[in-house]
């Protein structure tokens, strides 16, 4: 289905004042590698922080986004199936950040969406679109598709590496920007983990969820964020899944979150009574994902569903598996 662009302006609507016109008056066209064919992405949406590794950890989630985007004859970016300006900004400032990358001159296109990320509900949706019009804006240059290149384009633009990385590359990921750029490391998700996902009816705007936060930690928020973040490294990189149960808990930004996502304490404890390894909110929020042997995941479906459903908040419950290929063309 053809997802919501609803709000996406207010979402990420700072993208759009990076915009920057570096290229696109003083080089010349590169009109000979436009195509007749529309060029598509598939990307999959991603749940970062993991509780505890915040702007660093990140995991690929087997729901996607395919980007279309339709080279034309001008430099007009049009979004033609968008209820306001954002997609469009947002395309623009990707496609400027290229050519000013590559110090060429990229065309406009025309840029849709089809897929199932819902839209400002922690699950990446923004980060499929910029790492889908770079990908695009890649081959119009000339480029070789390049995972690397895409990731830090779409970094940059994001503010941050997490969802990024997970949706660009696969699987679970380390990332973290260094004086000399930025670095990663990812491990592919046993199959028998999946994600149990609540998706209320509700958007928290990831602006507004970090605006909360306080501006400084305790040593003692520090150590515990410190010493799970490892330990949940560790038992992915090594296939301890079950050692994971206990390591989601207590991150310190959650606490300050939960008036943005009522229903996080009675999911979390529904998860686990039935069977949850572990259950956190996915990125900012909305959603609620818990952590889950494939064989407990409809019994925790249902007992997070009932948690919601006593606090009179209807949710959308999916059991989704985990994806460990990261950004793909279609078609090609």
């Amino acid at each position: 289905m053809t997802s919501s662009i609803e709000g996406l302006n207010a979402v990420k609507k700072d993208i759009g004042h990076r915009t920057s016109d570096i290229g696109q008056t003083m080089l010349p066209l590169r009109s000979a590698l436009h195509t007749a064919r529309p060029m598509r992405y598939r990307i999959p949406g991603s749940t970062t922080n993991l509780g505890h590794g915040f702007d660093c950890l990140g995991m690929a989630l087997g729901v996607a986004n395919t980007i279309c985007v339709m080279p034309s004859a001008d430099d007009v970016i049009q979004a033609p199936d968008a209820s306001d300006d954002g997609l469009g900004r947002m395309a623009a400032a990707v496609r400027d950040a290229c050519a000013a990358r590559w110090h060429v001159r990229l065309p406009g296109f025309t840029v849709t969406i089809a897929g199932d990320v819902p839209q400002a509900r922690g699950m990446g949706s923004s980060c499929t679109i910029l790492l889908g019009v770079a990908a695009a804006c890649q081959r119009l240059a000339g480029r070789a598709f390049e995972r690397q290149e895409l990731l830090e384009i779409a970094a940059e633009q994001e503010g941050h590496p997490d969802n990024a990385t997970a949706s660009c590359m696969g699987g679970l990921t380390i990332a973290a920007q260094l004086p000399d750029g930025l670095r990663w490391q990812r491990f592919d998700v046993p199959t028998e983990l999946v994600a149990v996902v609540a998706i209320p009816p509700y958007e928290v705007k990831t602006s507004e969820a970090r605006r909360i936060l306080p501006p400084t930690l305790t040593r003692a928020e520090s150590i515990i964020a410190l010493q799970r973040s490892a330990l949940i490294t560790a038992m992915f990189a090594t296939g301890q899944i079950a050692e994971l149960r206990g390591l989601f808990d207590d991150a310190w930004h959650e606490h300050h979150r939960t008036a943005l996502n009522p229903g996080l304490t009675q999911a979390r404890q529904a998860a686990a009574h039935a069977g949850a390894i572990g259950t956190v909110l996915s990125g900012s929020g909305s959603t609620v994902l818990s952590f889950a042997h494939v064989d407990h995941a409809p019994a925790v479906a249902r007992a997070v569903k009932e948690a919601y459903t006593q606090l009179h908040i209807a949710v959308q419950m999916r059991v989704v598996p985990f994806d460990n290929t990261g950004i793909t063309p279609v078609g090609d």
